[in-house]
């Protein structure tokens, strides 16, 4: 190659490294509405394709009717349950940091430690220590979203924005993507029908198993008289991705509780409606979800979600187990479509 066209290569790769880095930093800030909006683009387009042939191939207005059926089924009732969440959150925090003597704190932790004392003498649990630690962790990434609440809705807005163009113009930008990337178009197109899939799977058999499970361990501990029931059923969100644990982790201290505070048939009611309601969904539910989809084990999904809080802030709940799909995607292609090539 002649040193001038070298040059003139080296110059272009510098400057768009560059650019594409000055990008990344101009995009991160949203980068949350930009994975909602991706995660719904995916998790909704059959239901956006069902409307446009209704609608005749308006496309625009059948992604504008798909983005209003969005809110009304997932925006709204999220924002008024991340609400509730907050403010007993803020509440509960404040008793286990501040060392609060509410009763139902020392009453399991009591029964906790009587149970563990038969086993071994020596031994003891601080219940207001573990539930501190875990509420840290819980407030300290919940608080990110609502800690300024204009900030929140502009970034709900930009979601709900990008929704809509990516349900209008998702094929275009597909092409788009497609002429840029270096791979055939039939490895590009399986890249993007596998992560769609993935993504579905895991979003819809595990993440959405999950929330209903949490929402319906809130409505029982509502129901049958547990203190900040938000809280307890978002915590159950993250507990239900737990192989063979699941929900029992939280719903198992609120049963302890209701006992020991001599409320037997509450009791016996919250434990009915585990086993027969929360614990039904994950059986039914998820079968049906993963149909489609590529299966990934619950113990990843588990540490994409942990992880994805961890690194990512409150929108790693989504972008960790997304990311953790596009690696199954790329392995499921590598496996199926190159690992041939390299055998032979």
């Amino acid at each position: 190659m002649p040193a001038d066209k070298q040059t003139q290569v080296f110059f272009f790769i510098a400057l768009f490294l560059a650019v594409l880095a000055l990008n990344i930093a101009m995009f991160l800030p949203f980068i949350g509405a930009i994975v909602i909006a991706l995660t719904l683009g995916s998790v909704f387009s059959p239901m956006h394709k069902n409307i446009s042939r209704l609608l005749r191939g308006r496309e625009a207005v059948s992604s504008l009717v798909t983005v209003a059926v969005v809110v009304l089924i997932i925006v709204i009732p999220i924002s008024f349950l991340g609400a509730m969440v907050f403010k007993e959150a803020s509440v509960l925090y404040s008793i286990f940091r501040e060392g609060g003597n509410e009763s139902y704190i020392s009453n399991i932790n009591g029964i906790v430690n009587s149970s563990l004392h038969k086993i071994s003498p020596n031994f003891s649990f601080n219940v207001r220590d573990a539930f501190s630690k875990i509420l840290d962790f819980f407030v300290n990434n919940v608080s990110k979203i609502f800690s300024g609440i204009s900030g929140a809705l502009f970034s709900l807005f930009l979601a709900m924005l990008g929704l809509y163009y990516i349900l209008k113009d998702g094929d275009k930008l597909k092409k788009v993507l497609m002429s840029l990337s270096p791979l055939a178009d039939e490895y590009d197109e399986g890249i993007f029908d596998k992560l769609s899939k993935t993504v579905s799977s895991v979003i819809s058999g595990s993440l959405l198993v999950a929330l209903i499970q949490g929402i319906l361990t809130g409505v029982g501990f509502f129901v049958f008289g547990i203190p900040t029931p938000a809280v307890w059923g978002s915590i159950a969100v993250i507990s239900a991705l737990i192989p063979m644990i699941g929900t029992s982790l939280v719903l198992a201290p609120g049963i302890i509780y209701l006992f020991s505070a001599g409320s037997v048939g509450a009791a016996i009611g919250l434990l009915a409606w585990g086993f027969l309601i929360v614990g039904t969904v994950d059986n039914f539910l998820r079968p049906k979800l993963f149909e489609r989809g590529i299966r990934i084990h619950s113990f990843f999904i588990l540490i994409s979600v942990l992880g994805g809080l961890e690194f990512f802030g409150a929108v790693g709940f989504l972008l960790g187990p997304l990311l953790l799909s596009l690696m199954f995607a790329l392995l499921d292609i590598y496996k199926k479509e190159f690992k041939k090539d390299v055998e032979s």
